[in-house]
Order: structure tokens, then sequence, then C-alpha cells
């Protein structure tokens, strides 16, 4: 007990200097970690659009400070490419440590794949019919007599290559199965496919109009 309670003042001191270095062999002590980092298109000229990626993240190793690296937004982190000059077609980008946006304190020593192929297409604007799909009959004795949708047409802007021979786009069927009156329902458009420059809305409004049938006398 006396060792322990023996110069308590000094035994603290010399225990806050070792937190003290400890703190700093880890802050000096180097590391790497792994992460697969998604691409990100800036500057994108307006009269065209990305429509195939080889690949759509990469594979980078970052070398640096423990401290540095317990600190790193890893989902902030991503592949930076500028398409300002990009051209219609194939185009190639090198990726490079530069394209990361990290700290330039820290080290990447490894990126996959070094570079990717970028596919753009010129943009167009298309107005095209909306079709609604129901599936299903209603109850006996009843029928449907009339199926509309809100809005019919939709204004799209995407591709040249998708949307130059589309006349329509359909809404994912609406069962009516057993049916006994009229519904209104939103229906999700069947556009996932498509690669569009504006954002629209993804559903229309089907109403299904169900009346029961007279019965002959």
């Amino acid at each position: 007990m006396k060792f322990i309670t023996k110069n308590p003042t000094l035994k603290i001191i010399s225990i806050i200097l070792a937190i003290i270095l400890w703190v700093f062999v880890k802050s000096k002590t180097g590391g790497e970690v792994g992460l697969v980092v998604p691409l990100e298109f800036y500057r994108v000229p307006a009269s065209l659009i990305v429509t195939q990626v080889t690949d759509e993240a990469i594979n980078v190793r970052i070398n640096g400070s423990f401290m540095q690296l317990q600190r790193l937004p890893t989902r902030e982190i991503r592949a930076r490419i500028d398409l300002s000059r990009a051209r219609p077609g194939t185009n190639t980008f090198d990726i490079l440590p530069d394209n990361f946006n990290i700290a330039k304190t820290l080290d990447i020593t490894q990126i996959s794949p070094s570079s990717v192929k970028i596919e753009l297409d010129h943009v167009m604007d298309k107005i095209v019919h909306v079709k609604p799909v129901v599936k299903g009959k209603p109850a006996r004795g009843y029928r449907v007599t009339k199926v509309s949708i809100d809005p019919p047409y939709i204004n799209l802007q995407g591709a040249r290559g998708q949307l130059g021979g589309l006349k329509e786009v359909s809404t994912e069927e609406v069962d009516i199965s057993g049916l006994k009156e009229t519904i209104e329902i939103e229906a999700p458009l069947r556009i996932a496919d498509l690669r569009l420059k504006k954002a629209v809305k993804r559903t229309a409004k089907v109403t299904v109009v169900v009346k029961e049938e007279r019965q002959k006398r």
C-alpha cells in the first residue's frame, strides 16, 4: 500500500504522460484500409446522358495514419469523373488518385479497375401515350364498363437510343379479380429501364369502373 500511496502526484503525471505517448504513437503509426467507392459524374453536358458504365464502383486501398483512417468519412468518398469533354459514344477515363475526394495527406496505394468506359447518348424529349394494364375479371355478375388513366400522356427526356422508337409506356398490372366496385389506384409506370435526364412522376392514376350487370327478365 505504501508503494501505491507514495508520491501519488508523480504517479498521476506518469499515467498522463503514458496516455499522451500512446496517442502520439497511434497517430503516427501507419495503416491501410480497402474500400469500394461509387463513381460520381459531374459537369455532364446538357445535351448528353450517361447510358452505360463498365463499372459502377471502384476498389481502392488508402494508406495513412491510424488517426486519419479512423476519421475517414467512408460513406462520403466518391471517385469523381469530369465529363465536360465527353462525346457521344464510348469514352474511356483513367481513374487516378486525384479523382477521389479524400485528404491530400492520405495515400492511395491501389485502384481497381484503373479505367472505366462510359457510354453517352444524345438527349431528346418525347411525349408518349400511357397505357393502363388490367388483369383478372370482376366478381360474377359484374362487368368493367370503363378503364381510364391520368395522365394519358407523359413527357420524357432521356437517351435518344431508347426514346426514339418508344410509342407508349404501360403501367404495372392492376388486378381487378373479384372486384364489385369502381377503384382508383396509383399504378407504377414501367420506366425503370429508361435512362432519363429529367425526373418524372413514376405513377399514374388508373380508374376502373365496375358495374353490376342487369339481370334479364
